[in-house]
């Protein structure tokens, strides 16, 4: 590149002559690459690349604060539903529902089988009406039924009996057991003098041992959510 203040040759990239220190005309200097576009491409670029970050910053905490909400608004009404259920009521008009059959037979199971009444979430029962409503209930927890069970007028026996005082009681005879009171008391509308274990028409278990048996078995249901395998009286 030669000076054209003192004709010296200088480097094709020289920005000022070598010789008298003159500034080379910009035009004239092929040989040097400008830093410039490059440099206006790195700022551009850089720049997009933080306003995207930012963009996605803001993004997700829109998205994070929608999140929180939904799940601050949701829990206390799935909470308010599943703990402020009000347990189904029991009257002589509708029935005493399945559910609530456990929680007479631990009442039972507290105070003995030895009373004539017991009141229950403000309704009297005599032992007949406990004996038949235990026993209606088995059977139906046993196969998945719900309902209410009617609160009817049962005589008592004319002769309660039993030769069994102690033993263990499977499953499958204790839930024939619950059939058959229900359908004695049903059709005769009285409570049976005594039951058979495993035939029927033994007199094995008397109405109070019946009684008791039942209880035990619902209150082990309400504790542990499952019918034992079997129980043993008294």
């Amino acid at each position: 590149m030669k000076c054209e203040n003192c004709g010296y040759d200088n480097h094709a990239d020289a920005a000022f002559c070598e010789q008298c220190g003159a500034k080379l005309p910009e035009k004239a200097a092929f040989g040097r690459k400008s830093t410039q576009p490059e440099k206006e491409e790195s700022k551009n670029i850089n720049t997009a690349l933080i306003v995207a970050i930012v963009a996605l910053v803001v993004i997700l905490g829109i998205m994070g604060g929608i999140l929180l909400k939904m799940g601050s608004s949701s829990t206390p009404a799935n909470t308010t539903n599943t703990t402020t259920l009000a347990p189904e009521t029991i009257s002589l008009a509708t029935g005493f529902p399945v559910s609530q059959v456990p929680g007479l037979a631990s009442e039972i199971s507290r105070v003995g089988v030895g009373f004539s009444t017991i009141t229950y979430q403000g309704v009297t029962l005599d032992k007949n009406q406990c004996l038949y409503i235990l026993a209606k209930g088995l059977t139906m927890i046993s196969t998945g039924q719900t309902g209410n069970i009617p609160i009817n007028q049962y005589k008592s026996p004319d002769n309660a009996y039993g030769t069994v005082t102690s033993a263990t009681i499977a499953q499958a005879d204790y839930l024939s057991m619950a059939q058959r009171t229900c359908t004695w008391m049903d059709n005769s509308g009285q409570t049976p003098n005594y039951i058979g274990i495993t035939v029927s028409g033994q007199p094995d278990l008397s109405p109070d041992s019946m009684l008791n048996m039942y209880a035990k078995v619902l209150t082990q249901y309400k504790s542990t959510g499952q019918l034992p395998a079997s129980v043993t009286i008294p």
